[in-house]
């Protein structure tokens, strides 16, 4: 494996980070915790961040550090279902595009790379588990059932984090991208 810094890969995938930061602005939304600033994209560490009211609510709080990792997945797996299918298998056959070949296939790698950039950001930030074991996991007024749930969750993180330096969010974001297809087409073309 080699290493390239954070920043670059973030600037190659920028519409993770952005729909990531969407993600937690919109978890917060719902949960109804204000928010104060939103930075979707910068060129510095951290590429993205949103500042909001802290709670004591600790499904608030699980829900908002966790929010990306279900949007950035679901809507990551949603953009690169087509593009899988125009690229890697049976997309003449799916969307006909015969004499549009050239053009379509790179509208097809570039709805791929949306979508895997998307996925690639799915993973909560360490800063995300640090919040929920402040406002969590070192409540004394939280329920210990919600602690034992919370729990795993920040294990993840910490290892998403860990792993992200041998490309896990890499190779998840492939995992997830194929994921949708292989089961639509074990569906449909047996």
């Amino acid at each position: 494996m080699f290493f390239i810094p954070g920043i670059v890969i973030s600037a190659v995938t920028f519409p993770g980070v952005v729909v990531h930061e969407l993600a937690h602005q919109i978890c917060c939304r719902i949960c109804r915790i204000p928010v104060y600033q939103v930075k979707y994209f910068q060129f510095q560490n951290p590429c993205g961040y949103v500042i909001h009211e802290s709670t004591s609510n600790p499904w608030k709080n699980l829900l908002t550090g966790l929010g990306p990792f279900f949007v950035n997945t679901i809507l990551g797996m949603l953009i690169t279902f087509p593009a899988y299918f125009c690229l890697w298998g049976k997309g003449k056959y799916l969307y006909g595009y015969g004499k549009m070949g050239g053009a379509m296939s790179v509208v097809c790698l570039l709805l791929y790379w949306l979508g895997l950039s998307i996925l690639m950001h799915a993973f909560p930030s360490t800063g995300d588990a640090k919040s929920m074991i402040e406002s969590i996991m070192k409540n004394p007024d939280v329920n210990v059932f919600v602690k034992i749930i919370t729990a795993p969750f920040i294990i993840l993180i910490y290892v998403g984090a860990v792993g992200s330096v041998v490309w896990l969010d890499l190779f998840y974001g492939i995992g997830m991208s194929m994921l949708l297809p292989k089961l639509f087409e074990g569906m449909m073309f047996w």
